[in-house]
């Protein structure tokens, strides 16, 4: 996950990586990242409700505008 979100800005393409694995996400150190406390797999929130996994996607992306690499 770091090491592809590296050569994609390397190359002038932003990047985030949602996480739901803190220590995973700490030692591949990507560009950006934003940490989600869900269980592996569920990365963008629970099954079967779209308005948190829609609203967890949208605040993903706000955050890609207003982080710094």
């Amino acid at each position: 996950m770091g090491l592809i979100a590296r050569q994609a800005e390397a190359v002038g393409i932003s990047t985030v990586c949602m996480s739901s694995a803190l220590d995973i996400t700490q030692s591949v150190n990507p560009p950006r990242a934003v940490f989600l406390d869900f269980p592996l797999g569920h990365t963008t929130g629970k099954a079967d409700e779209p308005d948190m996994q829609y609203s967890i996607v949208h605040d993903a992306l706000m955050a890609l505008v207003e982080m710094k690499s």
